[in-house]
C-alpha cells in the first residue's frame, strides 16, 4: 500500500464478531482503519468517526471525533474495538476507510 492508497472495505450486517476481529489484527503499524460509529454519545451531531491504529502486538489505539470535538488517542482492548465496529457494521454506506496512517499516533496525543 502506497502513502497516496485508500481502500473502501465492504462491510455489511452478515459480517460476525470473528471477522470483525479478524481485520483488526490483521491492521499493520503503517495502517489507520476508519469507519462511523453511529451509536457514540456526542453532543453535537450524531456518532463519531473513528480512527484506529495498531502500534504492534495487542496494542491499538483509538480515536474518536465529530464536528467540533475529538478525544486523546487512547489503548483500547480488541474486544472493544471489534464490538463496536460490530455495532456500527450496518452504518458503513461506503464502507470501511483503510489508508497509510499519515502519522503514527502516539497514545495520550490529539
Amino acid at each position: 500500500m502506497s502513502a497516496t492508497d485508500l481502500q473502501f472495505l465492504p462491510i455489511d450486517a452478515a459480517w460476525t464478531l470473528a471477522q470483525c476481529a479478524a481485520l483488526l489484527e490483521q491492521l499493520a503499524p503503517e495502517q489507520e482503519l476508519q469507519f462511523y460509529a453511529a451509536d457514540h454519545a456526542s453532543v453535537s451531531d450524531p456518532g463519531a468517526y473513528i480512527r484506529v491504529q495498531r502500534l504492534g502486538a495487542g496494542v491499538w489505539l483509538r480515536k474518536a471525533a465529530n464536528h467540533g470535538w475529538s478525544t486523546d488517542w487512547g489503548r483500547v482492548p480488541l474486544e472493544a474495538l471489534r464490538d463496536e465496529l460490530y455495532r456500527n457494521r450496518h452504518a458503513q454506506l461506503s464502507g470501511l476507510q483503510l489508508s497509510v496512517a499519515r502519522v503514527q499516533a502516539q497514545e495520550g496525543e490529539k
